[in-house]
């Protein structure tokens, strides 16, 4: 099933359709696929048509907008927090493996 809809935001980024044709296939495993025609790499899925078609859209502006200066140091910020955050956990993680083995030993030798 294909429809054809004005998409307001659609003027907005690098391609200028006035209209898009969006279209929906059921799957056999009840997910509904969503893919704009004149775009095909815009492709998306959900479990109704309307999750689909917002998912789409997301997919659509992923595909055609430009990040601004703030999204990518906002961006650049995130994926060096994960790093840290990546550095840290196995330290983090022996940290509390002594700490439990602390307690351990300490609640061991109370009990009766």
């Amino acid at each position: 099933m294909s429809v054809t809809a004005s998409h307001p935001a659609a003027s907005a980024g690098p391609a200028h359709p006035a209209q898009l044709t969006f279209r929906y296939t059921r799957n056999p495993d009840g997910w509904i696929t969503a893919q704009i025609v004149e775009f095909p790499e815009a492709i998306s899925q959900g479990a109704s048509e309307h999750e689909a078609y917002v998912n789409l859209i997301e997919a659509f502006h992923d595909l055609t907008h430009e990040p601004t200066l703030a999204e990518r140091i906002a961006y650049a910020t995130r994926a060096r927090f994960d790093e840290v955050v990546d550095e840290l956990e196995p330290i983090g993680r022996r940290a509390l493996h002594a700490i439990v083995t602390v307690f351990h030993d300490l609640t061991r030798d109370r009990v009766h």
